[in-house]
């Protein structure tokens, strides 16, 4: 059990997080397509200003949820999150809020209206200007945005029941690959912490939701669409079932021997999803998904994850594909032509 507890929240910054609030109620929003991190950071920031000072709230998130284990999150453990396909009013609120990303990403309404007070996250700083923001804790050395959120528990002294420190636990435990990557003591903590209170059934139930027959044609498909060219792996598909599938297959492909940087890109929709893994050794993956999106779409990433999502409108894929591919191959300095990551089948 880890007993270091390094917290930073005390009642100083509790004190100016409140003030952002306003007097309620706080609209909470996360990045399209959230994830498991954004879902329980989010949640979590709605209990505090609740429990902590009588602040109603509100959660709302865009896009799409397609991955089975987070669609099963919102099911058993984060309920309390409301999809909208866009949104437009903003009058009603005291405070926006944004967990686990930031402005100037891209990842979230661009309505002009849209002005947050209150940014919580761990990713990458993009912020070129606090503006009308009243309160900003961005801290990229942090695993995850739910830890976080459980300092801020933790210090305001809100108990924190089963429920929500299963979404905290497995929020935390996915965007740190159970604590194998980018980590701190605050993590670490956190982890062991929040892991005596999880409910391990509706844990069972997030982790191992069951997985249609599209799920395996569609990985299948993936693999054989992979091409490796030295210590850098690319994935490029079709049409995709789910904007969550690059997420996975780069998680799968980072894995593979003498890899250093696996980059998964697909077409949902309109868009073009894009997910990026490296190694801790390698580029930063939060510098580098910019890098490869400059003039082109959204980003957003930390140390050996990031993500990101070109509008494709007018533009023919293949040729947004090859110009992605183009520059993560002079990214990482490879020149070979590459090669499958599965051989061709023989025709019997």
């Amino acid at each position: 059990m880890i007993t270091h507890n390094p917290n930073p929240i005390d009642e100083i910054i509790l004190e100016k997080l409140r003030e952002a609030a306003g007097k309620g109620p706080v609209l909470i929003v996360t990045h399209h397509n959230p994830d498991p991190d954004g879902l329980a950071s989010g949640y979590a920031l709605s209990i505090l200003l609740k429990k902590a000072w009588g602040i109603q709230s509100r959660l709302i998130y865009t896009g799409l949820v397609g991955r089975v284990e987070n669609r099963a999150m919102l099911k058993y453990l984060t309920p309390e999150w409301q999809k909208q396909k866009t949104i437009r009013k903003f009058d009603p609120y005291s405070a926006i809020a944004l967990v686990d990303t930031q402005t100037g990403c891209g990842n979230h309404s661009s309505s002009k209206k849209f002005c947050p007070s209150i940014v919580i996250d761990h990713h990458q700083s993009v912020l070129t200007s606090m503006g009308s923001m009243k309160y900003v804790d961005i801290r990229t050395e942090m695993g995850a945005t739910s830890t976080m959120l459980f300092q801020y528990l933790e210090a305001a002294g809100i108990e924190i029941n089963s429920r929500l420190a299963t979404a905290l636990f497995y929020g935390l435990k996915t965007d740190t690959r159970g604590l194998s990557r980018s980590t701190t003591c605050s993590d670490e903590y956190a982890y062991f912490k929040l892991l005596a209170n999880v409910d391990h059934h509706k844990l069972a139930q997030v982790e191992q939701a069951q997985l249609p027959l599209v799920y395996f044609r569609a990985f299948d498909n993936a693999l054989r669409s992979t091409r490796v060219y030295g210590k850098a792996v690319i994935t490029v598909l079709e049409h995709m079932h789910s904007p969550d599938l690059p997420a996975e297959i780069a998680d799968l492909l980072i894995r593979l021997s003498g890899t250093k940087a696996a980059l998964c890109m697909g077409q949902y929709n309109d868009t073009l999803n894009l997910s990026l893994r490296t190694t801790p050794t390698y580029p930063y993956a939060g510098s580098l998904i910019h890098q490869l999106l400059d003039g082109l779409g959204m980003a957003g990433g930390h140390r050996v994850m990031a993500g990101g999502q070109v509008p494709l409108g007018k533009s023919a894929p293949n040729t947004v594909e090859a110009e992605i591919t183009k520059r993560f191959l002079q990214a990482m300095g490879e020149r070979s032509p590459g090669k499958p990551l599965l051989s061709v089948k023989k025709t019997q």
